[in-house]
């Protein structure tokens, strides 16, 4: 590929003079935890009790990946605080490996990164908010298509917030955030000190065979994109105040008030579910796993309510990928590698109006493309491997005389080097789940091979980006 060499730092296109810093701590603190906190949480452990029964084995997997999530963490951080500029991931990879590389995850990133998790969000929101409707109302031939209507509403409505100015997108941030924590925090004292659970249900716990390991593998899988998200702060860098100093805090205070909650809403609904029952019951069913352990501690008219308040506390996950990752196709598009009205902002409201709308109209697309769980299993295996490209790129940068180095991690190389080792085992697991769905009775999609292949796909799009830039200088 030709002009693949990263453009120097002066010329970096990626920050634009109009770009203003008006997120401070607590909107870039809020964004990490919004972006986080979603469907990881709300179906993960389902599927690990399902498929294995196991109390232990559910935590060892949840605590795992919350250091390794810190990990990347502390990576990301000093990525951020040397190019505190639009662009993140994109940008990362860019000034390590090349335009060519840079473009590849960046198109990767708006698609699998951010479009994609809409999508799994909003399908999971209206998911929740459908049980007791359902349970209500008789919607009769329409109740196929009132989870993807109520999801592209979701999206609609959050599409229009975020381009309304920096403000209208703070404030929807927080609240929405502080609406959903508040949920999970409640569901835990309260489950836990008066729900009718049973801390006797860890007693299920025991060492896993060879047989579960592939198991808790693939479990590894959910919980990694349950704890995506944690370098949400990065993506808006350019618009955050004072970046050296509050890109770390925000970042590494959102990952561990996030990694504690997790543990804590997981021994809740350990003490609410029996291990051995969850075997009993089919994938759908455990898919809201949250609403099914409210059941369980409060009743069907409590867990009802549940759901509702969780489905609309899920908003704030959507209106996260909603405000991060229009930064990408922002910064793609001021850098010419995506079309150039992403790149621009709205006259009055200084807000990427048009990346917003191209973001919230491929989520809208992916909401009616399949069920839930295909778009989740799609996801989360491209973002192991996106995110592994985005931490590599630490080893080259951190040799760059020329950047800035406001903040180094600790323990350097340990955090880079363990996270790699993660997305090793979470792109061998999928992989692996892949060959046994295929040679089972009924074969499952690839979503593994989707996945990579998706990430692949914008290997031509650099290259066509690489021949129109190097056609004026020949």
């Amino acid at each position: 590929m030709v002009n693949d060499a990263p453009p120097p730092q002066e010329e970096d296109s990626t920050s634009h003079p109009d770009q203003p810093r008006k997120f401070g701590f607590w909107a870039a603190y809020f964004l990490v935890v919004a972006s986080m906190v979603g469907a990881g949480i709300l179906t993960s452990s389902g599927f690990t009790l399902h498929d294995t029964a196991n109390p232990a084995g559910l935590m060892f997997i949840w605590t795992l990946g919350g250091i390794l999530a810190l990990c990347g963490t502390v990576t990301i951080a000093e990525l951020a605080t040397m190019l505190p500029r639009a662009g993140s991931d994109y940008l990362f990879v860019r000034e390590a490996f090349g335009r060519s590389a840079g473009i590849v995850v960046g198109w990767a990133t708006f698609v699998l990164g951010f479009a994609a998790p809409t999508a799994v969000v909003g399908r999971l929101a209206a998911n929740y908010l459908s049980i007791p409707l359902t349970q209500g109302f008789d919607f009769g031939g329409f109740t196929q298509y009132l989870e993807p209507t109520l999801a592209t509403l979701f999206v609609i409505f959050l599409l229009m917030v975020h381009c309304l100015g920096h403000r209208e997108s703070s404030g929807m941030q927080v609240a929405s955030t502080l609406l959903k924590l508040s949920f999970l925090v409640a569901l835990v004292i309260i489950g836990c000190t008066f729900g009718s659970g049973d801390w006797s249900h860890f007693q299920a716990s025991h060492l896993p065979d060879s047989s579960e390991f592939f198991t808790l593998g693939v479990g590894l899988i959910y919980v990694s994109y349950a704890y995506t998200g944690w370098n949400a702060a990065a993506y808006v860098a350019g618009e955050v105040r004072d970046p050296e100093r509050l890109l770390p805090r925000s970042l590494i205070a959102g990952c561990a008030s996030v990694m504690l909650l997790y543990l804590l809403v997981n021994l809740t609904y350990v003490y609410a579910l029996d291990p051995h029952e969850m075997t009993q019951l089919s994938y759908p069913e455990v898919i809201p796993v949250a609403q099914l352990a409210a059941q369980r501690l409060f009743g069907t008219q409590v867990a009802d309510v549940v759901s509702i308040l969780l489905g609309l506390g899920m908003l704030a996950s959507v209106s996260a990928y909603m405000l991060s990752g229009p930064r990408i196709a922002f910064a793609m598009a001021h850098d010419g590698a995506f079309p150039k009205f992403a790149a621009q902002l709205h006259a009055h409201r200084q807000t990427p109006v048009a990346a917003i709308l191209v973001q919230g109209l491929t989520a809208i697309v992916m909401i009616w493309s399949g069920p839930f769980l295909s778009i989740l299993n799609y996801t989360a295996i491209g973002l192991a491997v996106i995110s592994g490209l985005v931490v590599s790129s630490v080893f080259v940068l951190r040799r760059r005389t020329d950047l800035p180095h406001p903040y180094r991690m600790p323990l350097y190389p340990l955090p880079p080097i363990l996270y790699l080792v993660m997305v090793t085992w979470i792109l061998a697991s999928g992989v692996m789940q892949d060959l046994s769905g295929l040679q089972a009775d009924e074969p499952q999609l690839p979503t593994t091979m989707l996945s990579i292949l998706t990430i692949l796909m914008g290997l031509p799009v650099a290259y066509f980006v690489a021949r129109r830039s190097a056609r004026p200088a020949s």
